[in-house]
């Protein structure tokens, strides 16, 4: 269900068996368009995808743990693509959630042309209201969190009526389901 509801809105899904998988998806991408620099969000869990990436000497890849946080900064203002964990994912409505207590790791998946989200199939829930105790939790923790709830690429009709991708985000989303 989820795989349709995310190709419905234009998105991209792909069932791949781990990291690696998605780091040569990524590489794939990349090297097609003449990427030069991807960012990754700060999730310890995401090291191998980055260094797997790194290790091809293709791509500049740069994170919140590799740099200070204005040079940070600066490489989101450039990046072609941004790769960040996901939180959860609601399958009936292809609804990503993602909760980040840092604006670097938000801004991962806002900035860049196209946005390509991990999901690692445990995380992957059938319905919104299996969400609630998750929300109720991260907005009640201790630490300031933003919660994203992402469905597609940033889209508008405001202009003339018609479809510009892009305008407040990602022109893409790409949804790596692992495992």
């Amino acid at each position: 269900m989820l795989n349709s509801q995310v190709t419905a809105v234009k998105g991209f899904f792909k069932r791949l068996p781990d990291l690696q998988s998605a780091s040569e998806y990524v590489t794939e991408i990349a090297v097609a368009r003449n990427v030069k620099r991807i960012v990754v969000s700060d999730d310890p869990t995401l090291s191998e995808f980055s260094a797997a990436i790194v290790r091809k000497g293709l791509i500049e890849v740069t994170s919140p743990i590799t740099l200070s946080r204005e040079d940070f900064f600066a490489s989101l203002k450039i990046a072609e693509i941004g790769v960040s964990s996901v939180d959860l994912a609601v399958a009936e409505t292809g609804t990503l959630i993602i909760s980040t207590s840092d604006e670097s790791n938000r801004l991962v998946t806002a900035l860049p042309e196209v946005h390509v989200a991990i999901l690692p199939r445990s995380k992957l829930i059938p319905s919104l209201a299996e969400a609630r105790s998750f929300l109720s939790q991260e907005t009640r923790s201790n630490r300031a969190v933003t919660l994203s709830l992402i469905s597609s690429s940033s889209r508008t009709s405001d202009i003339g009526d018609m479809v510009i991708l892009g305008v407040h985000g990602p022109k893409e989303l790409h949804v790596l389901l692992l495992g």
